[in-house]
């Protein structure tokens, strides 16, 4: 993939270098191997403002009409005339290598920050394929433990039935011996009633026969003395 990308950036580099002249048409450099003078006007009468040294790019601001001269505009600002016959549109060659060793510098850096980021991947493959493994078995840790889980969940819901039927069943006893304890104590009361009506009874007896008896006793005396 690396490799790759450079091939890209390669060939994108020579697409540039091969583009057609008209996209420089408002650029200028100086032929290779010189020193041209600027002038303040078109002609070799005027005053020279600076001289520039081969390669140097300039904007071009006008043509005088004779065409002799250009006026131009440097990218450090300076502007001024300059002969036309010392001027072309492409890049010379000292540019052209200048060009070409930027972008080469441009595409080492590239590669070598690629590098590191390739050999920092592999020095932490280990670590990550590591870490990988400890999830994996954290992960069927927990999937035991989920399944322990599920289990127990599903035991409690079998303990929750059988503890809702024996809630029934004692519900339904304890309503059972509230009925017995009614129906005893009812029948309590009913032999305590009969048992005091008994007693009255056997009372009553007590004193009919008391009363009867001495009657009785005095009446079989008074048949024997007859």
């Amino acid at each position: 993939m690396l490799v790759r990308l450079v091939s890209k950036l390669l060939l994108a580099f020579a697409i540039l270098i091969a583009a057609p002249t008209q996209a420089f048409a408002e650029t200028v450099w100086l032929s290779d191997m010189l020193w041209v003078n600027v002038r303040t006007g078109p002609t070799d009468n005027n005053r020279v403002l600076k001289t520039i040294k081969s390669g140097t790019r300039m904007e071009v601001l006008e043509k005088a009409e004779d065409g002799d001269y250009y006026h131009v505009r440097t990218e450090n600002g300076l502007d001024g005339w300059v002969p036309s016959r010392y001027l072309t549109t492409e890049p010379t060659g000292f540019i052209k290598a200048a060009l070409v060793q930027t972008e080469k510098d441009q595409l080492q850096q590239l590669y070598d920050a690629l590098d590191r980021k390739y050999s920092a991947l592999l020095a932490t493959k280990g670590d990550v394929t590591g870490e990988l493994e400890n999830l994996r078995s954290e992960n069927t840790q927990l999937t035991l433990e989920l399944n322990r889980i599920t289990s127990i969940s599903g035991d409690a819901i079998d303990l929750d039935g059988e503890y809702q039927q024996l809630a029934e069943e004692n519900a339904r006893l304890k309503n059972g011996l509230d009925v017995a304890q009614a129906e005893n104590l009812a029948l309590s009361e009913y032999n305590d009633n009969k048992m005091l009506y008994a007693g009255g009874i056997l009372i009553a007896l007590g004193i009919f026969l008391g009363f009867l008896l001495p009657r009785l006793n005095g009446k079989r005396r008074k048949d024997g003395w007859s």
